[in-house]
């Protein structure tokens, strides 16, 4: 519920933002069309719908057009249970223009009044309200009861009967109306070989805009795109936050790829999102790439869906990771509908310092990952932001989450975009040594992981370090490299600071997150939760004597779940 007139949202920005690119004053109406939705009571209830429409309303997407289905009905049974608001009324605070047609039972000359009146209001998305009967003819119309179940066959026969059918007969079309759509197919075949006639022109005037048109609706990605991404030389460059990587690869992929449109969440400043290389996307500036989506998360991912939804642009969205919760539903139907949208979220951790328990993320990294169809990177330096990004546009049909930090982090010595493509890789040690212990970690605290392998191993514990930045592409690999990185048989220690869930997959015992947070400077709240190199050093040591004294190590990858999993059973 919700999600339609929503994603629609997304429909009609891409319309007028095609429409202010791509359109010529010798082929205007290249990109010219409407978006019209059908909704109902349950669509407007849902908070999702109220964000999109009050952005549709600020915006003023005057090609936007919703017929709302007000029967006043739900399953519960009477609208007025629970839903007594003057929708019209919101709407027009909204910035909609709004229109009440109170009768179509008797015939549709008033409907086709409001829709044709509402084609000529270019300034405002349109809302008409059509007061229906649910169930219309039938025993029981405009009861509850027509709601969700098929009528009974009695009834069935009634309403056939009432409209003029043969009450024998199922799948009947009648030749009148047989002859009415074959009639408006025709209109339509018309229609589409003068647009396709427009095009060809359009082809040899601008072959350029053309090019670009056609490669971004087949979605190929540039030639060699990815080689203006930043890369990290460890020792020479100054370590940064993961959210300022990911705004030099965001800013270097948006001057190549002008099908890269989005936004974020009210926090532009704190993602680090904005488009050096494009204006916002306003009333007066259609032709902007930047979407300020205000703070509206659910609103805005269901946008972006409506964004990938209509062709050629890759949409991406940015809040802070914790506020993920308030897009959830969203973000899962990119999952659900394979649709590649870029989510950057930022402030990954419990590392936020004084914003307290609130913001910092401890359950939503799991969360995400528990989902299928959807890759989770938290890079722990450039060379993996660059290949999250990478790896991100080159999903079509799967989006991505890239969990950025907002410290800076020192660098990996041994990282590498092509080796952070394949999900993890080992940063301290090789996969041939003889280890003694392995630390796995993602973003932030791959550090602690480093300096807590140097003192293991002066102290003669040979300890591998495992960077993880995306488990997701990491059990897409093949099960003899998984092995080469994680063994299995080795006394392994995960170390993120968030929820201990899932890690039993890759790890013998788990440094994590079992409560929320508190408000302190992040430093203070890695020592307090055992996120210091010290602490990583004292629970690895404590981990291979426990295993020397039980004689053997459980091995996690010869378990047949696991194998399966791996092997994309499981998916």
């Amino acid at each position: 519920m919700g999600q339609g007139i929503s994603n629609a949202v997304g429909f009609a920005i891409a319309e007028r933002y095609y429409a202010a690119t791509y359109n010529t004053e010798d082929t205007p109406n290249l990109f010219d069309h409407f978006i019209y939705v059908i909704c109902g009571d349950g669509c407007l209830q849902e908070g999702v719908s109220s964000e999109a429409s009050s952005i549709a309303g600020h915006l003023g997407l005057g090609k936007l057009i919703v017929l709302y289905d007000d029967n006043q009905i739900t399953i519960d049974g009477p609208t007025d249970l629970s839903f007594t608001e003057d929708v019209a009324k919101r709407y027009e605070a909204y910035g909609w223009h709004v229109q009440t047609v109170g009768d179509v039972e008797n015939g549709i000359h008033d409907l086709r009044a409001a829709v044709n009146a509402a084609k000529l209001v270019t300034d405002k998305p349109s809302l008409i309200k059509v007061r229906t009967t649910i169930g219309f003819g039938s025993m029981i119309e405009g009861s509850a009861a027509t709601h969700g179940a098929p009528l009974k066959p009695d009834d069935l026969e009634h309403v056939k009967q009432s409209f003029g059918f043969d009450p024998k007969k199922t799948f009947q079309v009648p030749d009148d109306v047989r002859e009415a759509f074959g009639i408006r197919v025709q209109e339509l075949e018309k229609k589409r070989a003068a647009w396709d006639e427009m095009y060809a022109r359009y082809s040899q005037l601008h072959p350029d805009k053309a090019r670009e048109l056609e490669r971004r609706f087949s979605h190929q990605l540039p030639p060699d795109v990815f080689k203006s991404l930043p890369t990290f030389t460890f020792g020479k460059d100054t370590a940064k936050a993961t959210r300022q990587y990911s705004q030099e690869n965001l800013n270097a992929l948006a001057k190549l790829m002008p099908e890269l449109m989005g936004g974020s969440a009210d926090l532009t400043p704190s993602n680090l999102t904005s488009l050096a290389c494009s204006g916002d996307f306003q009333k007066n500036t259609r032709n902007g790439r930047y979407l300020r989506f205000g703070v509206r998360e659910h609103g805005m991912a269901a946008i972006c869906n409506g964004l990938f939804a209509y062709g050629g642009i890759r949409p991406f969205c940015a809040t802070f990771l914790n506020f993920a919760g308030y897009a959830l539903g969203s973000i899962r139907l990119s999952a659900l509908s394979k649709f590649g949208v870029l989510y950057i979220m930022t402030h990954d951790s419990i590392g936020l310092g004084e914003d307290g328990p609130t913001h910092q993320p401890v359950e939503m990294l799991e969360s995400l990952r528990s989902m299928p169809n959807i890759h989770v990177f938290r890079p722990a330096d450039a060379n993996e932001t660059n290949a999250a990004y990478q790896s991100s546009l080159s999903e079509l049909h799967t989006p991505t989450v890239i969990c950025c930090s907002r410290a800076a982090l020192p660098a990996l010595e041994s990282s590498s975009v092509e080796k952070a493509l394949k999900g993890a890789y080992v940063v301290v040690g090789h996969e041939s040594d003889d280890a003694s212990l392995i630390l796995v970690a993602s973003g932030s605290e791959v550090g602690p992981c480093v300096a807590a392998a140097a003192k293991l191993s002066g102290e003669g514990i040979n300890t591998r370090v495992v960077s993880i930045p995306c488990q997701e592409l990491f059990f897409k690999q093949s099960l003899e490299y998984q092995r080469s990185v994680l063994p299995g048989n080795i006394p392994t220690l995960s170390v993120e600071a968030s929820a201990v869930h899932g890690w039993h997959r890759l790890s013998h015992a788990q440094i994590g997150m079992t409560r929320f947070g508190l408000s302190a400077p992040a430093g203070v709240l890695f020592e307090r939760f055992g996120f210091s190199a010290n602490n990583v050093a004292e629970k690895g040591k404590a981990l291979v004597e426990f295993y020397k004294n039980e004689g053997q190590v459980p091995n996690l990858m010869s378990r047949p779940i696991f194998e399966n999993f791996a092997n994309g059973a499981a998916r």
